[in-house]
C-alpha cells in the first residue's frame, strides 16, 4: 500500500508540469494549432503524393532533371536578405511577448519593405538570362529561367508572411493556404499532360503563388511597408550573423547538393533526386508548420521570463516531444508505403525509393531542433554557428575528397552522407542548448539552493 501511494506520488510530480504546460487557453491555443497544421499535413501528403505519381506518369527524370537546374541558383541568391528574416523571426514575437507592439510593427513594416526591393530584385536576376534565351528562341530556357521570377517572389513573400502568424486562429489560416497549395498541385496536372516541360513549369509556380494570394488575403498583419534606414539596419546587425550561418545549412546546402549531383551524376540523376525529394516533401511541410507553432511561443516566453535559458531550454524540449509524437507515425507510414507505390505505379523511378526513404527522416529535425531555435532567440551566435559550420565543413569534406579520389560514387551514397551531416548540426546545437541551460540552472541553484536543478 505504502509503495503505491510513493508510486502514485512520483507519477504526480512527473504529470503536473505537463498539466500545467497543457493548461487552460494555452493547451486549447497549442492543441488548435497543432490539429490544423497537422491535418492540413495529412491532406497536402495525400494530395502531393497523388500527384507526383501522375506527374511521373508523364514526366521522366531526365525531364525533371532539366527543369531542376533552374532552381539551383535562386538557392544561391538567398543570402540576399542578409538577415532580415530571421531577425523579424525572432524579434517580432519577443517584442510582442515584451508588450512593446509599436517596436514589433516597426520591424514588421520594414522586413516587408525589403521583401518587395528583394523580389524586384530577384525578377531583375533571372530576366536577363530568359530575356537572352528569347532572343536566340530557346522557349525550354526561356521558360525555365522566367519560372524562376515567380517561384522566387512567391517564396520570399511566404518567408516574410510566416513570421507574423502566431495564434491559433492565425495558423488555421496558414494550414488552409497549405491545402490549397496542394489542391492547385493537384489541379495542375492535365497540363503537364497536355504539355510537358510547360506544364511542369506551371505545375512548379503557380499553386505556391495561388496559396501565397490566399495567405496575403488573410494576413495577420495589414501593414504599409517601409524601408526605415535605423530600424533597418538594426534588423541587418541582428540578423545577419544568424543569417549566415541559417542560409549555410538550408538554401545554400540544397543549391551545393543539386550542383555537385548534376556535375558528378548527371541531369537524369537530379531529377530522380528531385522526385524523391517531391515524394517527402509533404512530410517536411508538416514538421515544419509544428515547428513554427512553436518557435514565436519560444521567442515570447524567452522575452516574458526574463531571458530565462533554463525554463525556455525544458520548454522546447516538451515541445520536440510533442512533434516527435506526430511525425514518427507519419514517417513510418511514409517509408512502408514508398517501396510498393513506386514499384507498381512509376517503375522508371525505382531508383527513388531508397533515396526517399532516407530523406524522409529529415523531416523529424525540424522538431528536433527547437533547442537550436532558443539559441537563435538567445543571440547565442557562436554556439548556432560552431554546430551549422561543423556539420557543413564535414559534408564539404566528404564530396571533396569523393571528386579528388576520382571514385565512382552513387546518388544514394550522396544522400546518405547529407542527412547524416544534417543530423550532426542538430545534435551538436541541442547540446549547446542544453550546456546553456544547465550553466544557468547552476548559477540559481547557487543563488538560491531551495530552486530545483535543471
Amino acid at each position: 500500500m505504502g509503495a503505491t501511494l510513493i508510486t502514485e506520488s512520483r507519477l504526480g510530480r512527473l504529470k503536473a508540469p505537463w498539466h500545467k504546460w497543457f493548461a487552460g487557453e494555452s493547451r486549447r491555443q497549442v492543441i488548435v494549432s497543432i490539429s490544423s497544421l497537422a491535418g492540413s499535413g495529412m491532406i497536402s501528403i495525400g494530395l502531393r503524393f497523388v500527384g507526383s505519381i501522375i506527374q511521373g506518369r508523364f514526366i521522366g527524370p531526365e525531364t525533371l532533371g532539366f527543369y531542376s537546374k533552374f532552381t539551383i541558383l535562386p538557392g544561391f541568391m538567398f543570402f540576399l536578405h542578409l538577415g532580415v528574416f530571421t531577425s523579424l523571426a525572432r524579434q517580432y514575437p519577443y517584442y510582442v511577448g515584451k508588450g512593446d507592439r509599436k517596436t514589433a510593427l516597426s520591424y514588421a513594416a520594414c522586413a516587408l519593405g525589403w521583401t518587395r526591393l528583394l523580389c524586384a530584385v530577384h525578377a531583375l536576376v533571372f530576366l536577363i538570362p530568359c530575356a537572352l534565351a528569347v532572343f536566340r528562341r530557346d522557349w525550354p530556357v526561356a521558360l525555365g529561367w522566367g519560372t524562376q521570377i515567380l517561384v522566387s517572389s512567391t517564396s520570399l513573400y511566404m518567408f516574410y508572411l510566416g513570421s507574423t502568424y502566431r495564434n491559433s486562429s492565425e495558423f488555421v489560416a496558414w494550414s488552409k493556404a497549405s491545402v490549397i497549395s496542394a489542391a492547385a498541385s493537384l489541379a495542375a496536372l492535365p497540363l503537364v499532360a497536355l504539355y510537358r516541360f510547360f506544364g511542369l513549369c506551371a505545375r512548379a509556380s503557380l499553386p505556391d503563388f495561388i496559396s501565397m494570394l490566399y495567405a496575403h488575403c488573410n494576413r495577420p498583419l495589414k501593414i504599409r511597408a517601409r524601408l526605415n534606414r535605423p530600424v533597418l539596419k538594426k534588423m541587418i546587425a541582428f540578423g545577419a550573423p544568424l543569417m549566415i550561418f541559417t542560409y549555410i545549412a538550408t538554401s545554400l546546402w540544397d543549391a551545393v547538393e543539386r550542383s555537385y549531383i548534376l556535375k558528378m551524376t548527371g541531369e537524369k540523376n537530379l531529377g530522380v533526386f528531385v522526385f524523391a525529394v517531391t515524394l517527402c516533401i509533404a512530410l517536411m511541410t508538416v514538421s515544419t508548420s509544428i515547428s513554427q507553432v512553436f518557435n514565436p511561443r519560444i521567442a515570447m516566453l524567452y522575452g516574458s521570463s526574463g531571458k530565462g535559458m533554463a525554463v525556455s531550454f525544458r520548454y522546447c524540449l516538451k515541445c520536440s516531444f510533442v512533434g516527435l509524437g506526430v511525425m514518427l507515425p507519419l514517417i513510418v507510414l511514409t517509408y512502408w508505403l514508398l517501396d510498393p507505390l513506386v514499384r507498381w505505379l512509376l517503375p522508371k523511378y525505382a531508383d527513388s525509393i531508397p533515396i526517399a526513404r532516407c530523406l524522409c527522416w529529415l523531416s523529424l529535425l525540424p522538431v528536433m531542433e527547437l533547442p537550436k531555435q532558443l539559441l537563435i532567440v538567445a543571440k547565442r551566435t557562436r554556439a548556432f554557428g560552431i554546430s551549422v559550420l561543423a556539420g557543413f565543413v564535414l559534408y564539404m569534406a566528404i564530396l571533396g575528397y569523393i571528386m579528388i579520389s576520382g571514385q565512382i560514387i552513387s546518388l544514394q551514397q550522396i544522400v546518405v552522407a547529407s542527412v547524416a551531416c544534417k543530423a550532426s548540426i542538430v545534435l551538436i546545437s541541442d547540446l549547446f542548448a542544453w550546456r546553456e541551460a544547465r550553466a544557468e540552472a547552476r548559477s540559481l541553484k547557487q543563488m538560491d539552493p531551495l530552486l530545483p536543478q535543471g
